[in-house]
C-alpha cells in the first residue's frame, strides 16, 4: 500500500517511499504511523530476550532507536530546544528554530535525554512493551498536531488531516495494556505542543520530532515507576 510504505519513509531510514505521492497520501500515511513505531520496536522486543547485560542490550537498544530512523526525532528535539529555552523575544527563537547551528541547550538536552533513554531501556526487558511504545509515542502528537497552529508549510502541514483516529486504532493496545505509561507519554507530547504555540507561536516538524523523542523516554520511565517494587 502506498499509504504505509510513505508511512515508513517518513518515520524510518526505510527506502520505500514511493516514486509519486501527493498530498492525499501524505495524509492518508498518517493512519499506518503506529505500524511504523511497531517496526522500530521489534528489535528492541527482541534485544529483550537476549542473555546481553542490560547495559549493553541498552546501548545497542539505543543506537537501534536512534539509528533506524536516522536520527531525525533527536535532531527535531535538538533545534526545538535552542528555540525554546532561554529569555528571548519570540522573533529571535524563530529565527534560532531555522539556525543549523547547535547552543548551549540542545547540547544539555541532548544529554539528558540519551542518558534517561539509556537508563530506561536498561530497566525495562518487557518484549511487548518495547515492541508497542514507539508506535504509541508516534501517535500521541497526532492530536495536538490538529488541536495547535502551525508555523508554516512543511511536513507537519503535509500530514496534518490525517485519519489520526484510525491510527489511534492501531496504537490503543498500549494505553490498554501499559495506562500509565500511555499517560505520561501523552503528557509529554502535550507539553511540547503547548510550550511551542506558547513561545514560538505553533508547530512544526522539528516540535513533532521533540514530542515524539520525549513521549518515548516518558513511556519508558512510567514503565519502571509502574513495575518498581514500590509502586
Amino acid at each position: 500500500m502506498k499509504a504505509l510504505r510513505l508511512a515508513l519513509a517518513l518515520l524510518t531510514v526505510l527506502p520505500v517511499a514511493p516514486a509519486e505521492v501527493g498530498e492525499r497520501e501524505f495524509k492518508r500515511s498518517v493512519a499506518f504511523f503506529p505500524l511504523a513505531g511497531y517496526l522500530l520496536g521489534l528489535p528492541l522486543a527482541l534485544l529483550a530476550f537476549s542473555p546481553l547485560p542490560p547495559g549493553l542490550s541498552a546501548a545497542i537498544g539505543v543506537a537501534l532507536l536512534l539509528g533506524l530512523t536516522g536520527f531525525l526525532h533527536l535532531d527535531g528535539l535538538l533545534d526545538l530546544a535552542d528555540a525554546l529555552l532561554g529569555a528571548r523575544p519570540k522573533e529571535e527563537r524563530l529565527r534560532i528554530l531555522k539556525d543549523p547551528h547547535l547552543g548551549a541547550f540542545a547540547f544539555g538536552v541532548g544529554d539528558v535525554y540519551l542518558l534517561l533513554l539509556f537508563q530506561a531501556l536498561a530497566l525495562v526487558r518487557d518484549p511487548l512493551f518495547l515492541l508497542l511504545f514507539p508506535g504509541w509515542a508516534r501517535f500521541a502528537f497526532l492530536p495536538f498536531l490538529h488541536r495547535y497552529p502551525l508555523l508554516g508549510p512543511g511536513m507537519a502541514g503535509l500530514v496534518r488531516g490525517g485519519p489520526w483516529p484510525f491510527a489511534l486504532l492501531l496504537a490503543l493496545p498500549f494505553p490498554l495494556l501499559y495506562p500509565l505509561p500511555a499517560l505520561l507519554g501523552l503528557l509529554a507530547a502535550w507539553g511540547v505542543a503547548r510550550l511551542a504555540w506558547a513561545r514560538l507561536g505553533g508547530l512544526n516538524g522539528d516540535a513533532l520530532g521533540a514530542m515524539i523523542a520525549l513521549c518515548e523516554v516518558a513511556n519508558l520511565l512510567g514503565y519502571a515507576l509502574w513495575k518498581s517494587p514500590s509502586g
